[in-house]
């Protein structure tokens, strides 16, 4: 069964991998000339951080860190772009108890494992996008690691605006502990974790909105 996790326990731990990303913005500008911004988005941002009761994998936090779109027509290097971030957050995470970082498909794995009790406590995953030349308004593309070609490569994800507006009426009216009670039902019925946590997310608004203005 999974649970909310309180926040008087995960601001701290927010607190601590935005002081991180920050180093890591002071490396990528002192040794490669690139600078980025970074939001905090999934779970996270929406205060709906869940971890499995008793469980060993604790919870996460997602972090989108935006480069500025590529300039006259260029394009950026996705492999070395993945490779300065890496050794930058090696560098920004000396003195800290998080794992060395991994290199996911789609982002960079910070871990904090309890080692006396042999679990994760949390973890977090950087994504690194950038926008294109419209801005924020169809899509973004993010680095990926294409494992089975060996390759890096930014690859287009188009976004929708469809499940903000509902959550914007729904909030209006008064409905946000309804998503959280329906978010947090969901979560417990994703036999196998089938369903990522997003769908769920949209499953939960969408089932919602519809009990609120559609019956």
């Amino acid at each position: 069964m999974y649970e909310y996790v309180k926040k008087s326990e995960y601001a701290p731990v927010r607190k601590e991998l935005e002081q991180i990303i920050k180093r890591t913005q002071i490396e990528m500008r002192k040794n490669y000339g690139i600078t980025f911004q970074f939001h905090l988005i999934g779970s996270g941002k929406r205060h709906l951080i869940t971890r499995i009761q008793g469980g060993n994998s604790g919870y996460d936090f997602d972090y989108n860190l935006i480069l500025s779109p590529p300039s006259n027509g260029n394009h950026y290097d996705a492999k070395i772009i993945k490779q300065n971030f890496m050794t930058a957050l090696k560098a920004a995470l000396r003195g800290t108890k998080y794992s060395f970082p991994k290199d996911s498909t789609s982002s960079i794995t910070l871990k904090m494992i309890d080692k006396g009790k042999k679990k994760i406590h949390h973890s977090c995953d950087f994504a690194i996008i950038y926008y294109g030349s419209n801005g924020s308004s169809d899509g973004y593309y993010y680095l990926r690691n294409n494992k089975t070609q060996q390759s890096y490569q930014f690859v287009f994800r188009s976004l929708s605006s469809v499940i903000n507006e509902k959550v914007y009426n729904i909030i209006e009216d008064n409905g946000w502990s309804y998503i959280k009670e329906e978010y947090l039902y969901l979560k417990n019925i994703n036999e196998g974790n089938r369903k990522h946590s997003f769908s769920l997310y949209a499953e939960a608004v969408n089932n919602v909105y519809n009990q609120m203005y559609l019956q």
